[in-house]
């Protein structure tokens, strides 16, 4: 991949209050077709950092496809403009390139990352591949419960270990932290962090438990920590609200955080019944045997609490947040319903909640397992992200951008 300097140039975008932006930056990104995955990490990086980009898709007549449909699978729409209209528009667009990719290839690492990789199950077992094909980083182990359970990704020999500490005493340079378990992975995420070793967590709540110690634990011992992919998935809701809250004061927090309620609602606008539409989500692998934490609202809070920190500089206590239960014999509003987080700072209001969003363009037509952000600052200007908000691919990616972060910056 090749990136070419970085433009900035006026949006259409307009402001809420019909004010256009000015000043935001394009990244114009030439990439390899011949490997849509590694392209689309590229892209994700630029949109996640707040720029349109320009991809330029080499390789033959279809790279252009295959990367679209990579950065599909993780969430980012890519647009490409027919004939006669402009290339710059807003998001991402993606143009045809030649057939080979001008440029310089990546560099050697200076020295290679050693990885502990914490959980190879959703998540986990879809950076395990990449980790092991990255000439970037060594895995040194991963951390699994049951090493006799049948997984859909191979652990080589001699990596798999039950132990934590077994974990942390090969030395690892990076924690890759993708367990479901609140109070291990907080454990574990303390363990690292103490030791000057850099965690990646997709943990919310983990992260959403001691925020702020683990960030002053980071500081206080030389290490970094970050904590993306605990909210949103492969949507950039962390990175949004940071760019809000640089540009002024955040003043309201809208969000759909939840990709499993999100599917259940949809189901149930199409008239399904309840279990119906909780048996098709666990069918296409959002839904957990037990979905109490999604369906209670939970969840939704976790992440909020992060966001909230974000916006703010103060974390809510989750259990103090207002939630409401999506259930088959509650009673449900009328009109197009999501599962709503929202922070009020005018009124105070800081809860999950179920609302109608009818006329909504962010919100109402929001497809399955997709979240989506509103920020509004206190000048009236708002920021948005959109995108999938769970499965293996999305949430992945945005670990992996993470991670590639930390490697620096041939990542």
């Amino acid at each position: 991949m090749t990136a070419l300097p970085l433009a900035r140039t006026p949006s259409p975008l307009p402001h809420q209050n019909g004010a256009p932006y000015t000043d935001e930056p394009v990244a114009l990104l030439q990439l390899d077709g011949s490997d849509p995955v590694e392209a689309a990490s590229a892209v994700y990086r630029e949109v996640r950092r707040g720029r349109r980009v320009v991809a330029v898709a080499c390789g033959g007549p279809t790279a252009a496809a295959r990367l679209s449909g990579a950065l599909d699978a993780i969430g980012v729409i890519a647009l490409q403009p027919v004939s006669g209209s402009a290339v710059l528009g807003a998001g991402v667009t993606l143009v045809p390139g030649p057939e080979t990719v001008p440029g310089r290839k990546r560099r050697s690492p200076a020295r290679v990352l050693r990885i502990a990789l914490a959980g190879c199950d959703v998540v986990g077992g879809g950076l395990l591949p990449r980790l092991l094909a990255d000439p970037r980083f060594e895995v040194v182990g991963v951390l699994i419960r049951d090493p006799a359970r049948p997984r859909d990704t191979v652990i080589p020999a001699g990596l798999a270990l039950r132990d934590p500490a077994a974990l942390l005493a090969r030395e690892p340079d990076i924690l890759v932290e993708a367990i479901s378990d609140a109070s291990d992975g907080l454990a574990l995420i303390r363990a690292a962090l103490s030791r000057g070793v850099d965690v990646v967590s997709a943990n919310k709540q983990a992260i959403g438990a001691d925020l702020p110690g683990l960030t002053a634990l980071a500081a206080a011992a030389g290490a970094r920590l970050r904590y993306a992919a605990s909210v949103g998935g492969g949507v950039p809701m962390i990175e949004t609200v940071r760019r809000a809250r640089a540009h002024g004061a955040v003043v309201r927090i809208e969000a759909v955080l939840n990709g499993t309620c999100n599917f259940i609602l949809n189901r149930l606008a199409e008239n399904r019944p309840f279990e119906a539409a909780l048996q098709a989500a666990r069918e296409a692998g959002f839904a957990e045997a037990d979905p109490s934490a999604d369906l209670t609202g939970l969840d939704a809070a976790a992440k909020l609490a992060i966001l909230a920190h974000e916006a703010l500089g103060t974390l809510p206590a989750v259990e103090g947040i207002v939630r409401e239960t999506l259930a088959a014999d509650g009673t449900r509003p009328p009109g197009r319903l999501r599962q709503q987080a929202r922070l009020d700072v005018t009124c105070g209001a800081l809860g999950v909640t179920l609302c109608a969003v009818d006329g909504d363009p962010l919100f109402a037509e929001l497809p399955d397992e997709w979240n989506a952000l509103r920020v509004t600052t206190a000048d009236g200007r708002v920021f948005t992200a959109r995108g999938r908000g769970a499965g293996r691919r999305p949430t992945a990616e945005s670990v992996w951008a993470d991670l590639t972060d930390l490697a620096g910056p041939d990542g």
